[in-house]
Order: C-alpha cells, then sequence, then structure tokens
C-alpha cells in the first residue's frame, strides 16, 4: 500500500501517531515526537480509541415529523450549490459547477429560499453547510428538537419542594398542574424566602412531567393511590412452566343487567378462574348477590372436574333458548365439538385478593382438599393479578358490549335503559358467555402466548395447552358428595336431647342418639361436635361423628312442611338455586338432603248414590 500524501494522524490518548503501514490485520504507527513505532492489531487499536460521543444512529426516531422534513429539504438546497444536482435529480443551468462559482450558486439560493418563504441569512446558511459537511443530514437538524431537559440543572431545593408536594397529591382529590405550582412556589418562599429563585412555569411544567406523570399527580385519583402502593423497588417476574402452576381468581361486578325472577333489574358479579400459562378460563360462577366462600367451594370443585365427565346440558340449553328467541346459541353439534376440545387443567396454586369470600375457612379447606395451595396478593393492589384483571376489560369489549342490557364502565357512557322484559335472564347470561369461551376465547390468539421456535406466531389458549400436555400431565383428584360437606364451614356445637341448633333451627337424627350429651374429642372447643353447614341448604346439617363419619340431621318438622302453602321465592333462595344449578350443569358434587318420606295416603270408596255429594273444580 503506497504511502498517503497526506499522514493520517491518530490520537492515542495524549500521544499523537502517524500512520505509516496497514494490512488486513494490523497497523504501524510512528509516534511524531519520538518516532517510536508501535504495531497494533485492528482489535486493540479500537480499544485504544476513545468511544465516539456524537449523535445517536437512531436519531431521527425520536425527532418529530416537521423537524425531520425541514432538515431534509434544506439537505437538498446544499447538495445543489454542492455539486449542481437537485432536486428529483435535474441539473439546472444556473447551478452548472463548471460555470459557476460557488457564491453565484449560493446567492441564487438564498434568493429562491427567500421567495419560497424559507428566507435564512448568508452566515447562518454557510454555518449549515460546514455542519452538512461534517455531521451529515444530522448538523442541519434544529438544534431546539435537540435539547433535553435536565432536572439535575434545577436547584435541588425546589425539586425537593416539588417532589414533596406531588407525593402530597396521593390521597387528594385530583387538582390541576397549576396547584401543584402554586403550592410548591409558597412552600419555597416560606422556606427560603429571596435566597431561592423561583423558577420559569416552563421549567415548573418540565418537573411535572419528570415527576409527576408516573404518578398519575393530575390524572385518575384511583390509579394515583393504587400506584401508590406499589412498593418502590425492582419488581420480580413469576413465570408459570406449566398449564395449572399459577391460577388467578377474581370478582367483578360486569357491566350488564340482567332480569331478576321478580322482574327487577340487577347487575350480575362474574368470578373467574383464569390459568396464567395457557390464559384459558377453567371455570367461571354467575352470581347476582356477592359471592359467598361457599360460591368458590364450587369453582374449585368445577376446575376439578373434567367436562368429559359433566352431564350433558343439551336440554338446559333447550329450554334458554326456547324461552329467550333473541338470542342465538351454539347448535348441539358444535357445542359439543368445542366443549371436548376444552382442555383439563388443574389448579396446583391460586392467586386472590384479600376478600372476605376469599380468606374464609371454607375456601381454604377446600383448597386444602384439592391440595391447592392459595396465594394472597398484596392489599389494595389489583396489580397482583394483572392477568384476571385485565381479563374483565377484554370480556367487555369481546363479550358484554354485544349483549341486551348492557350499560358501559361508567355513568357518563350509559345510554337510556332496555325496557326489562328485553333483559336477558342469569341463566341465558351464562350459557352465551359459555359458547364464548369454548368457542371464541379458548381459540383466539393470544399476544403473551408464543411460540418458542416462531416468536412471531401468536398461539390459542388450547394450543398452548395442547403443547404443554406433552410434557405436563393433568391429574384428577375426583369429589364425592362427602368431599364437598367436608369442606363446607364448621360449626362448634353441642348434642342435646332435641339434636344441634344452628341459625335458630333445631335439627335432629335418629343417628345422633349415641351422641346425646357426650363430650366430642375436641377439647379446645369445650366438647362440643363439629357441624357441617352448607349455607345454600337450610334443610339439614351434617354433624361429624367420633370416627369422622358424616350425621345428617334435617330439620325438626321438616315433614310437615310438605303441607305449607308456598311463599314467594326470596333473593337468598334464587341465588340458592343458581348454585345448584352450576352444581348439576358442570358435575361438580353438591350436598341434597334426603326428603322426608310422604304419609301414606288410604283411598277412601264411595258409593255410588254418594257421588252426587264430590264437588266439582
Amino acid at each position: 500500500m503506497p504511502a498517503p500524501e497526506t499522514p493520517v494522524a491518530i490520537a492515542i490518548g495524549a500521544d499523537v501517531y502517524e500512520l505509516e503501514k496497514a494490512t488486513t490485520l494490523s497497523i504501524t504507527l510512528v509516534h511524531r515526537v519520538t518516532q517510536e513505532r508501535r504495531t497494533l492489531t485492528l482489535g486493540e487499536l479500537a480499544d485504544l480509541l476513545p468511544a465516539s460521543n456524537g449523535p445517536s444512529p437512531r436519531l431521527f426516531d425520536t425527532l418529530p415529523k416537521h423537524v425531520i422534513k425541514a432538515a431534509t429539504v434544506l439537505a437538498t438546497d446544499i447538495d445543489e450549490v454542492l455539486t449542481g444536482v437537485g432536486r428529483n435529480a435535474n441539473r439546472r443551468p444556473e447551478y452548472d459547477i463548471e460555470s459557476t462559482s460557488q457564491e453565484q450558486r449560493v446567492t441564487r439560493k438564498l434568493r429562491e429560499m427567500a421567495e419560497g418563504g424559507r428566507g435564512m441569512a448568508r452566515s447562518s446558511f454557510f454555518r449549515k453547510l460546514n455542519a452538512y459537511r461534517r455531521e451529515g443530514l444530522v448538523g442541519l437538524v434544529d438544534g431546539r428538537a435537540l435539547r433535553e431537559f435536565r432536572p439535575e440543572l434545577v436547584d435541588g431545593r425546589i425539586v425537593a419542594v416539588f417532589v414533596e408536594v406531588v407525593n402530597e397529591q396521593l390521597d387528594r382529590s385530583t387538582g390541576t398542574i397549576g396547584r401543584i405550582i402554586q403550592e410548591t412556589t409558597e412552600r419555597v418562599q416560606a422556606m427560603y424566602g429571596a435566597r431561592v429563585k423561583i423558577p420559569s412555569r416552563s421549567t415548573y411544567y418540565n418537573l411535572a412531567k419528570a415527576y409527576g406523570a408516573a404518578k398519575h399527580a393530575t390524572g385518575s385519583a384511583k390509579t394515583r393511590r393504587s400506584l401508590g402502593k406499589r412498593p418502590d423497588r425492582t419488581f420480580g417476574m413469576t413465570e408459570p412452566m406449566f398449564p395449572g402452576e399459577l391460577v388467578e381468581i377474581d370478582t367483578n361486578t360486569m357491566d350488564i343487567e340482567v332480569r331478576t325472577p321478580d322482574n327487577q333489574r340487577k347487575r350480575p358479579r362474574l368470578t373467574i378462574m383464569l390459568d396464567v400459562y395457557t390464559r384459558s378460563i377453567i371455570s367461571y360462577t354467575i352470581r347476582l348477590e356477592a359471592t359467598k366462600s361457599v360460591d368458590h367451594v364450587l369453582l374449585l370443585a368445577q376446575a376439578a372436574t373434567p367436562r368429559g365427565t359433566r352431564p350433558p346440558r343439551q336440554w338446559l340449553r333447550d329450554q334458554v333458548q326456547r324461552r329467550h328467541p333473541n338470542i342465538t346459541l351454539m347448535s348441539a353439534e358444535e357445542y359439543d365439538t368445542h366443549s371436548q376440545a376444552m382442555p383439563f387443567i388443574f389448579p396446583r396454586s391460586v392467586s386472590t385478593d384479600r376478600g372476605a369470600d376469599y380468606k374464609g375457612s371454607t375456601f381454604h379447606a377446600a383448597a386444602g382438599k384439592l391440595q391447592c395451595s392459595v396465594i394472597l396478593s398484596p392489599p389494595h393492589t389489583p396489580t397482583g393479578k394483572p392477568h384476571v384483571e385485565r381479563l374483565f376489560g377484554t370480556i367487555n369489549s369481546l363479550f358484554t358490549q354485544h349483549l341486551p342490557g348492557y350499560i358501559g364502565r361508567s355513568a357518563e357512557h350509559r345510554g337510556i335503559d332496555v325496557p326489562t322484559e328485553k333483559l336477558l335472564t342469569v341463566e341465558a347470561l351464562r350459557e352465551l358467555f359459555e359458547d364464548w369461551v369454548i368457542r371464541d376465547w379458548q381459540n383466539r390468539p393470544h399476544s403473551a402466548l408464543r411460540d418458542p421456535l416462531h416468536r412471531t406466531r401468536q398461539l390459542t389458549p388450547n394450543q398452548m395447552a395442547e403443547r404443554a400436555a406433552i410434557t405436563a400431565a393433568q391429574f384428577r383428584f375426583p369429589l364425592t358428595r362427602d368431599d364437598y360437606i367436608r369442606m363446607l364451614d364448621s360449626h362448634f356445637r353441642k348434642v342435646g336431647s332435641t339434636g344441634v341448633r344452628c341459625n335458630g333451627r333445631q335439627y335432629d337424627s335418629p343417628e345422633l342418639h349415641p351422641l346425646r350429651n357426650q363430650q366430642s374429642p375436641h377439647p379446645r372447643y369445650g366438647g362440643k361436635w363439629e357441624v357441617k353447614v352448607d349455607p345454600y341448604n337450610p334443610a339439614c346439617v351434617w354433624v361429624v361423628g367420633r370416627d369422622g363419619h358424616l350425621i345428617e340431621c334435617p330439620e325438626r318438622g321438616a315433614e310437615t312442611r310438605i303441607y305449607q302453602p308456598d311463599f314467594p321465592t326470596l333473593e337468598d333462595d334464587y341465588r340458592a338455586l343458581t348454585a345448584r344449578a352450576d352444581a348439576e350443569i358442570t358435575g361438580a358434587p353438591f350436598p341434597e338432603p334426603t326428603l322426608p318420606a310422604l304419609p301414606e295416603q288410604v283411598a277412601v270408596e264411595l258409593d255410588d248414590d254418594e257421588d252426587d255429594y264430590i264437588p266439582n273444580f
């Protein structure tokens, strides 16, 4: 390689070298003062040279479009002055570099720019031209667009007071940025007086963007309080490795009104169990009132019952379709196809909030029976269950808003009320939601479910569960009627001569006779016996005997109540009927009392002449 006419100088720290020889593997440098030679590989030279502090190669990704356009147009004008080639590769005679001087071309270009409304001083044009030669298109970018606000340049005392005022907005009603600026200014003046110069309003706004935007200081008060309860640390990540490892449960009031049996309007409450690994909805319940702990026991029992063992529900679906001709349910063949494709996912651990219905002993006893651990999320932190919280919003947008009776997420989004007679019943809503889950949700590609070999390909919950089934088998823990009863809430009562008394009712059974006036094996409860009570079934209770045997005790006098007149159905009775219907549909065990035997009826034979005395109805 011949030596260059102009020596190439390379500065390494405080020393300056000239290039003497270069090959594909190394270069030889000569010190300008000592004439010392150094042979370095290209990698060694790269480590010795300082890092470039120039602009980012992706600088234009962060700039507004109008700034980029202005720089591009000016670059085209400068290129025409320097090369004679203008827009669209046109060569105009007045910019020919052979017949015109650079001064002439600059003068013509400045006149054209002034006529086009982009006038520029001659000195500014030459400054831009030199910047374009050194830095390229970046040198023509308006410096104001590159300017960044640096909070560390603001007086630290002002920043400290501003952050303090922003933090005080946590429990206050939402105000404007003007209130924060005024309170900060007043506090700074009271603390430091004239020793501290009050910054401009634009500086205050920049401080608000830097320290207040992430805390929603002027946004939603609910979001602000939720963010304020987050721990100030780096968050960890819980990544389930197989289906059922982490299941999130939550209850939310649906944004829809349904018709109750007494022709009233009410918003139902939806409880969902969501498997995080596959995003599958493995079970759900719909209630008209606030959920109880026993409702979640049914939820767990439903999740532990594979769909293949559930009783057919086509008769019920036909009845719902007949009573609601304005809705369309899937046909029996289509329903069976999608139902068989639903994966069975057994919950190993469930994450819940700290509601009384989830903290109840009944729910925890049921989870313990299924060998399922319960994880309580932090208090007042909905982000502890982000997947199921987000799912409720998805249900609103993909399912609920398309139904009659949808009321929107708030009062300002609510339209004119749908007539009560056109509202859905809970049974119809449940069947429509069932169709949406097994047909739409389970077969809808999810952005969080990715193919490991093709990360751009999104999988459906059914596909994700199918792939995991190869390595993670799902075992079924069959539940019996007695297992379900043992998961119910426990009360401790004395067994007297007339049985046991619970919730103002007296219960007794002949099998209870050996336990009357006897001490139980529970010394902590003063000799009282354990009694299992189902809040949906006041007709009987179950006393746990010495050997753990369940003794069913019907209510005293229940056999005579069959002659009493029927009373209107109460709301609690309808909720009990809904719970019983859920159990029957899903095949989950549900304790039913043994009905008392009807008294024998003796037919009275009448003579022929006595027929005239029989009244006609």
